[in-house]
């Protein structure tokens, strides 16, 4: 081999390990946020798919697959001249919510990765008080995604998340018989740290954890008309992803049904996750443009 095509073998290796460091990726594991980011004028494409019906019902029910589903579809925009900087908009089928926002890389080293991110989240559908909260809510969610790899395989997940507003708020907590009664009702919003763990088996292949504990202002209160003396769960979903040229397929287990963050997040939105024992499959598919 000569020296000049040895020079020119470098420079092409070099160049290719360039522009992986500038793809674009949709910031998006599960549920939670990553601090990714979207490059240039890149369109990322996400579209999300939960079923509500739990595994465990049998398979005369297809393992939970012949139920109900929510439905999800977004897009987040590289917005190049500001580097690092999205703008994405987002709606589901669950109180037919849309968000819209902006997500800002602030931090992109060789070990911890971090983002700002701000959303307004609407559910368009008429203000009502049900049994386990209201729906028909506005609130705004502020999160600040944090990655740190371990190793270039094992990344953890931490994203520290405030929701301006629930389903519970501004309403009296039920709680479990025997623990004293709330008089006062639940004021302001909801701070939680999601957090996440993501293990690359191959170059494809990944294994996506994420927990989404319960806040602290629930752990003595009940869902509206649940008399069974259980409070809100704890929320989880694990799965398996795959990744291919600009594509991304991920299929999880959670019983959690929500997919933004004032749903995952929140500890009582629907009446909170379900028993663990209840999970239920979901999946997301992302795409790069």
């Amino acid at each position: 081999m000569t020296r000049k095509t040895a020079s020119l073998i470098a420079c092409v290796l070099l160049a290719g390990g360039g522009l992986r460091a500038e793809s674009s990726d949709v910031p998006l594991v599960i549920n939670l946020p990553s601090a990714e980011r979207m490059q240039f004028w890149d369109i990322g494409v996400a579209f999300t798919h939960r079923f509500i019906q739990p595994v465990k019902d049998h398979g005369k029910d297809a393992y939970g697959l012949d139920g109900y589903t929510y439905a999800g579809l977004g897009f987040t925009f590289g917005i190049k001249p500001i580097k690092g900087l999205n703008a994405f908009i987002y709606r589901t089928a669950d109180n037919k919510t849309f968000t819209v926002g902006l997500q800002q890389q602030v931090l992109n080293g060789d070990h911890v990765r971090m983002a700002l991110r701000a959303e307004r989240f609407d559910e368009v559908v008429k203000e009502t008080v049900t049994p386990l909260g209201k729906v028909g809510i506005t609130g705004v969610t502020f999160q600040l995604p944090t990655e740190i790899f371990v190793t270039d395989d094992l990344i953890l997940s931490v994203v520290p998340t405030y929701i301006t507003r629930t389903t519970t708020t501004d309403t009296i907590l039920a709680v479990p018989p025997g623990v004293t009664p709330n008089t006062k009702p639940n004021k302001g919003g909801v701070f939680n740290v999601g957090v996440g763990l993501r293990y690359g088996i191959t170059e494809k292949f990944s294994i996506v954890t994420e927990y989404y504990p319960r806040p602290s202002k629930l752990a003595k209160a009940a869902p509206g008309g649940i008399t069974d003396g259980s409070t809100y769960q704890q929320g989880f979903a694990a799965g398996i992803s795959y990744k291919t040229f600009k594509h991304r397929f991920t299929l999880v287990g959670t019983n959690a049904s929500g997919t933004t963050a004032n749903q995952v997040l929140s500890g009582d939105y629907g009446g909170g996750p379900r028993l663990s024992s209840q999970w239920s499959i979901g999946f997301n598919v992302a795409r790069v443009f």
